[in-house]
């Protein structure tokens, strides 16, 4: 099976790209910003982690339907988008994300 990665990569980067262009030309507020992505992370993560938990459960039982091969389609394709949307994510929260990854800039004399 071949799977695209331009298929989901494109309209999921121009998405994010408008939505952070009205955010920074203060046109939506950074909490419209981040809702639009946290619904995008979600919806792919229920897509995703529904497809894998229905094939798992065919694979378990040795069953082998005519959906089968379409669910793993998409369960990569919406793989593929989830891990796109956490690079936004941390893109989002790059401070918080510097901390807990143990990059920010400590402060001394405090």
């Amino acid at each position: 099976m071949v799977y695209d990665i331009l298929i989901p990569t494109l309209p999921v980067l121009g998405l994010y790209l408008i939505t952070y262009a009205l955010y920074k030309m203060r046109l939506i507020k950074k909490s419209m910003h981040v809702s639009v992505w946290n619904f995008i992370i979600g919806l792919s993560f229920l897509v995703c982690g529904g497809a894998g938990f229905i094939l798992l459960i065919l694979l378990d039982l040795g069953a082998t339907l005519p959906i089968s091969q379409q669910l793993l389609y998409w369960h990569v394709e919406f793989g593929v988008t989830m891990a796109l949307v956490t690079l936004f994510h941390f893109h989002i929260y790059w401070k918080g994300t510097k901390a807990m990854l143990g990059l920010s800039k400590r402060r001394s004399g405090s």
